[in-house]
């Protein structure tokens, strides 16, 4: 079970103590991410993401990461379409520390235009790993023709953007979402919950702005883009298709149906696509879910001469899924592997501190793990099925990139 507090500053804190570890892990969730840019400024909730960590008004970079790593911790952070978040995971003595260190990122950064100008540096190299990458590529050009703009857009920005961005520019964005009542706080392990929630009702801010978690839309038609790339010797393809949203019923049936298809080598599309026909060298299936949205995603990587036969087998496999004699089998696989995965990942004090997160901010009442898993446990073969009927008989939307 968890606690969540709002403190006078409106910023909300959730704390999950496990006092028997040594440990523990602090989650600093930032109310900003791509989906709140327009397309003048794509790429800025990244790029502060980024600059935050060069200094704040007590702290070098230096006196930023060596106080966490120099014992035994870590120190991260990420970018995604609704959030920012970063976080750090420490032995339980130096909770404090880490809690006032991630403060100072979050609530005190300085923006020097010196360092805004290194960082630019880092991030175009960053941009070049992503446009070599053809997973990444196939990917967003998927994305770039099924969703709106705010979700189209790559998390990581364009060179042009970043080339502009200035003290003036980021400070921007920083001042609108950067309040405490945007901020949320998880504290998973063992710490001194009182102490932590004293000094971070430290930090100004009264108002009460919360930013809105965006969903995504998705465009009502079928969708194929088929582009190419230099230097390449496989095919990557993404097949998508309109999916439940976190609120819809078939949320927990289409995670087992996610499981049961394309996790682990176990699963049906691996031991029917790969291990069976040998059409592929990797397949897998990925479920994004969002509060008003969602979408499902096959993908696979395989060579020229085998990509008409894996899109018929894929086909085959995906429509006939519910008349499988077998079909009780996978779906007794995709349960219980979803149930013991989410049990072994809570293990990890960052893990369920993310799981926790998540549960929060897309749910409108308090849900536990536990919840999930019991909510889990009463999914039934039929709404399976039920899903994948609504899923695979929908749009279909499919990225193709090829060699040139």
């Amino acid at each position: 079970m968890y606690k969540i507090r709002t403190l006078n500053n409106n910023l909300r804190l959730i704390s999950v103590p496990r006092n028997s570890m040594r440990s523990a892990s602090i989650i600093f969730c930032v109310g900003a991410g791509s989906s709140d840019e327009n397309e003048t400024v794509s790429g800025v909730a990244h790029f502060i993401e980024h600059v935050s960590f060069r200094g704040t008004s007590s702290r070098d970079m230096v006196s930023i990461k060596k106080p966490i790593e120099e014992v035994g911790g870590t120190l991260n952070a990420f970018t995604g379409n609704n959030l920012t978040i970063y976080y750090a995971k420490v032995p339980s003595t130096e909770v404090m520390t880490a809690v006032e260190i991630l403060s100072d990122i979050v609530f005190k950064p300085l923006f020097n235009e010196a360092d805004i100008e290194k960082e630019k540096d880092v991030i175009y190299e960053e941009i070049s790993m992503y446009e070599d990458d053809p997973v990444d590529n196939v990917f967003e050009n998927l994305f770039r023709n099924i969703y709106n703009p705010e979700f189209a857009r790559p998390i990581i920005g364009n060179r042009k953007n970043v080339e502009n961005f200035d003290k003036s520019i980021i400070t921007g964005f920083y001042n609108k979402f950067y309040k405490p009542s945007n901020v949320t706080v998880v504290l998973t392990g063992s710490y001194e919950e009182d102490k932590i929630a004293d000094y971070l009702s430290l930090f100004e801010g009264k108002e009460n702005f919360i930013s809105d978690m965006k969903s995504p839309q998705l465009k009502n038609k079928n969708i194929i883009v088929e582009k190419t790339k230099k230097d390449l010797s496989q095919h990557y393809i993404v097949n998508a298709f309109k999916a439940p949203s976190r609120s819809d019923e078939g949320y927990y049936p289409s995670l087992v149906l996610n499981t049961l298809l394309g996790s682990g080598m176990s699963s049906l599309l691996f031991n029917r696509i790969r291990e069976e026909k040998s059409l592929v060298y990797e397949v897998t299936s990925e479920y994004n879910a969002y509060k008003k949205s969602g979408v499902f995603l096959v993908f696979a990587a395989t060579s020229g001469d085998k990509l008409t036969k894996y899109n018929n087998e894929l086909e085959n496999v995906l429509k006939s899924f519910y008349s499988d004699k077998d079909a009780e089998q996978w779906f007794n696989y995709g349960k219980k592997r979803l149930i013991g995965k989410l049990t072994i990942d809570i293990e990890s004090n960052v893990s369920l501190g993310m799981n926790i997160l998540d549960l929060y901010l897309n749910n409108k009442e308090p849900i536990t793990i536990d919840d999930v898993i019991k909510n889990i446990e009463s999914v039934t073969l039929s709404q399976v099925l039920r899903a994948a009927g609504d899923i695979f008989e929908g749009n279909k939307y499919v990225s193709v990139l090829k060699p040139e």
